[in-house]
Protein backbone atom coordinates (compact mmCIF):
# COMPACT_ATOMS: atom_id res chain seq x y z
CA UNK A 1 0.00 0.00 0.00
CA UNK A 2 3.02 2.53 0.57
CA UNK A 3 4.04 1.82 -3.33
CA UNK A 4 0.24 3.91 -3.92
CA UNK A 5 1.47 6.72 -1.58
CA UNK A 6 5.08 7.38 -3.45
CA UNK A 7 5.53 10.12 -5.37
CA UNK A 8 6.06 9.61 -9.30
CA UNK A 9 9.46 9.91 -10.65
CA UNK A 10 10.74 10.38 -14.09
CA UNK A 11 11.31 6.16 -14.12
CA UNK A 12 7.67 5.97 -13.50
CA UNK A 13 6.47 8.24 -16.61
CA UNK A 14 9.12 6.38 -18.46
CA UNK A 15 7.43 3.48 -17.45
CA UNK A 16 3.48 4.62 -18.06
CA UNK A 17 4.42 5.93 -21.88
CA UNK A 18 6.23 2.50 -22.66
CA UNK A 19 2.67 0.91 -21.43
CA UNK A 20 1.17 -0.15 -25.35
CA UNK A 21 -1.88 -1.77 -24.03
CA UNK A 22 -2.69 0.98 -21.98
CA UNK A 23 -1.77 3.25 -24.80
CA UNK A 24 -3.94 1.42 -27.18
CA UNK A 25 -6.80 0.60 -25.43
CA UNK A 26 -7.32 4.08 -24.34
CA UNK A 27 -4.99 6.68 -25.52
CA UNK A 28 -6.58 9.05 -24.65
CA UNK A 29 -6.41 8.29 -21.42
CA UNK A 30 -2.89 7.40 -21.52
CA UNK A 31 -2.39 10.62 -22.94
CA UNK A 32 -3.70 12.66 -19.15
CA UNK A 33 -1.92 10.42 -17.31
CA UNK A 34 1.42 11.47 -18.53
CA UNK A 35 0.77 14.58 -18.57
CA UNK A 36 -0.40 14.59 -14.64
CA UNK A 37 2.54 12.41 -13.75
CA UNK A 38 4.95 15.62 -15.85
CA UNK A 39 3.17 18.03 -14.09
CA UNK A 40 3.48 16.63 -10.72
CA UNK A 41 7.24 16.08 -11.57
CA UNK A 42 7.63 19.42 -12.78
CA UNK A 43 5.17 20.64 -9.03
CA UNK A 44 7.27 18.66 -7.27
CA UNK A 45 10.73 20.21 -8.61
CA UNK A 46 12.07 16.65 -10.05
CA UNK A 47 12.26 18.05 -13.17
CA UNK A 48 12.62 21.79 -14.91
CA UNK A 49 10.19 23.35 -17.54
CA UNK A 50 12.49 21.95 -20.29
CA UNK A 51 12.09 18.68 -19.16
CA UNK A 52 8.39 19.46 -18.42
CA UNK A 53 7.80 20.75 -22.22
CA UNK A 54 10.26 17.44 -23.80
CA UNK A 55 7.67 14.78 -21.44
CA UNK A 56 4.69 16.67 -22.57
CA UNK A 57 6.17 16.57 -26.40
CA UNK A 58 6.78 13.02 -26.19
CA UNK A 59 3.08 12.27 -24.63
CA UNK A 60 1.51 14.55 -27.60
CA UNK A 61 3.30 13.36 -30.36
CA UNK A 62 2.50 9.54 -29.04
CA UNK A 63 -1.12 10.49 -28.44
CA UNK A 64 -1.30 11.63 -32.06
CA UNK A 65 0.05 8.50 -33.53
CA UNK A 66 -2.38 6.30 -31.17
CA UNK A 67 -5.38 6.30 -34.15
CA UNK A 68 -3.14 5.39 -36.85
CA UNK A 69 -0.98 2.44 -34.98
CA UNK A 70 -4.64 1.45 -33.65
CA UNK A 71 -6.48 1.26 -37.28
CA UNK A 72 -3.38 -0.70 -38.53
CA UNK A 73 -3.16 -3.37 -35.85
CA UNK A 74 -6.65 -3.62 -36.33
CA UNK A 75 -6.24 -3.86 -39.89
CA UNK A 76 -3.67 -6.64 -40.05
CA UNK A 77 -5.40 -8.62 -37.05
CA UNK A 78 -8.66 -8.06 -36.91
CA UNK A 79 -9.01 -10.79 -34.13
CA UNK A 80 -6.90 -9.34 -31.62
Amino acid sequence: MSEDLKPPDLDAWQRLFEDKAYWQQSPDAHYSELLRVADDLLGQGAIDLEQWQALKAKAELSHKDSPAVNVAQEVNDPEA
